[in-house]
């Protein structure tokens, strides 16, 4: 019966102990959980902006998507996120950067498309012309 009240003291103070470990430990997890998504949210950020930079509208169409769903999974988390407010800031304005490329470089295509549309409109109205002579 000592034995067994004995091991039980044990064992609780066993686990008291460890709590109070395990309680110094996770607020280091929890900074380093927050200093590696800080790195992987702005590391998104520039590479998006890069791959916009350099006019690689597929790459930057797959990593918009990685992105998104980067910012879904650690939303989840609502102390992580707003713990991460100056990198989504940051985030922010990469994105927005990246945004204004892919807006410029919409607005180029376009007006090309209408160019080529007016010359194939001419061509079409020229080649009617050529037949009723």
């Amino acid at each position: 019966m000592i034995l067994g009240l004995a091991h039980s003291l044990l064992v609780g103070w066993f686990i008291f102990f460890l709590g109070l470990v395990m309680s110094g430990i996770a607020p280091v997890l929890r900074e380093t959980e927050l200093q590696t998504r800080q790195r992987q949210l702005l590391g998104l950020g520039t590479l998006l902006l890069q791959q916009a930079q350099a006019g690689q509208w597929d790459a930057v169409r797959l990593t918009d998507g990685r992105f998104a769903q980067f910012v879904s999974q650690v939303s989840r988390n609502p102390q992580l996120w707003a713990a991460l407010q100056p990198a989504r800031d940051k985030a922010r304005i990469l994105y927005r950067q990246a945004l204004q490329l892919c807006e410029q470089e919409t607005l180029v295509r376009k007006q090309e498309w209408q160019q080529l549309s007016s010359i194939r409109e001419g061509l079409t109205a020229y080649g009617e012309t050529e037949q009723w002579d």
